[in-house]
């Protein structure tokens, strides 16, 4: 009873007897609605508001229709959680690291520190040394000064003392020749 050209009832829109369209024709269409929808887009912009809304409206009417693309497979994400894993630990490791890092940084500035006031320590200490070192020098020039002086002093009480002993000599001598 039924015609093998009709198609069967609820299929009728769907064939393809018909309305078919040419390879080439088809694309061209698709481009030209592809190109009238992109003018009534911009287009829309320029149009007062009560017109921008019907733009709009013939716009997506016009609009290629893509099919809806097929699902997508599962994904593996274990390797992807594990490597996260990894790197979460890593961060952890990381972290410690750089906790014992800056305790070690702290530690190595407080001897710094340290090393710091000792050295101005010394510093000062050696200043007040040469300081006392001048005042010894000062001294010990006086010292000279004074030694050279009393060198001079005893070299002519030695020298009175030896005209001294001569004199009382001839003295002597004077004195036997005159008492036989």
């Amino acid at each position: 009873m039924s015609d093998s050209s009709t198609p069967p009832p609820g299929r009728a829109l769907a064939s393809s007897s018909g309305l078919t369209v040419p390879g080439r024709t088809a694309k061209r269409l698709q481009r030209a609605a592809g190109a009238l929808h992109t003018a009534l887009h911009v287009g829309q912009r320029f149009l007062p508001p009560p017109y921008d809304n019907i733009a709009s409206a013939v716009s997506k009417l016009i609009s290629p229709h893509l099919p809806a693309s097929p699902a997508a497979p599962p994904v593996n994400l274990a390797p992807i959680e594990d490597g996260l894993a990894e790197l979460r630990a890593e961060q952890g490791e990381l972290r410690g690291q750089l906790g014992e890092q800056s305790a070690s940084l702290k530690r190595v500035e407080d001897q710094l520190e340290l090393a710091s006031q000792a050295a101005d320590r010394n510093a000062l200490a050696h200043q007040e040394l040469m300081g006392e070192l001048k005042a010894v020098s000062g001294r010990l020039e006086e010292l000279k000064a004074a030694g050279r002086k009393t060198s001079i002093l005893a070299l002519i009480a030695l020298l009175l003392l030896a005209l001294s002993v001569a004199l009382n000599l001839i003295l002597l001598a004077r004195f036997l020749h005159i008492l036989p």
